[in-house]
């Protein structure tokens, strides 16, 4: 995957690097990803720039992405499903995304978007989970989806409780 491009303070194009961070949040470790670039050193008080020491910057949208993360980190560590977990359960089963979306009763792109944003909804994480780590649920759940034809419902819940 080709790191993307950030202007520095001279609009010169650097990369956006990356670094695991771990915060302690009402007694509970989090771990996530953080993204950000390195720039010139600015002293806030006089604004003079300090070209030789090169530290850590942020732009609007690292800062979103650097929240977003955290927030799902702070879900995922309160019992929500994480996109890995939805992810390597998808693979085993053979589920696409949306098919599994509509096994659950979220709209056709939830499962995409928590794949790739990560969790919003403390309850639609630890329900996730639930069905992830129960295959009974799930089997439940894929029998009383109306929106998936008979065939493709035997389909699925023969692979399910092969593995």
């Amino acid at each position: 995957m080709e790191a993307k491009k950030v202007l520095t303070r001279e609009n010169k194009p650097t990369n956006e690097l990356r670094r695991p961070v771990k915060k302690i949040f009402k007694d509970i470790e989090l771990s996530y990803t953080e993204v950000y670039y390195l720039d010139s050193e600015v002293n806030e008080d006089n604004g003079i720039i300090n070209k030789e020491k090169k530290v850590r910057h942020y732009t609007k949208g690292q800062v979103n992405r650097n929240m977003k993360a955290l927030k799902s980190a702070y879900l995922i560590a309160k019992g929500a499903a994480s996109p890995n977990e939805i992810i390597e359960f998808r693979k085993k089963h053979h589920i696409a995304a949306s098919t599994l979306s509509q096994i659950l009763g979220f709209s056709k792109n939830t499962i995409s978007n928590i794949e790739n944003d990560g969790i919003t909804s403390l309850s639609s994480g630890r329900l996730i989970k639930m069905c992830l780590n129960n295959k009974d649920i799930m089997y439940a759940y894929i029998k009383i989806c109306d929106t998936i034809d008979n065939s493709k419902k035997d389909e699925l819940s023969k692979r399910l409780m092969q593995q």
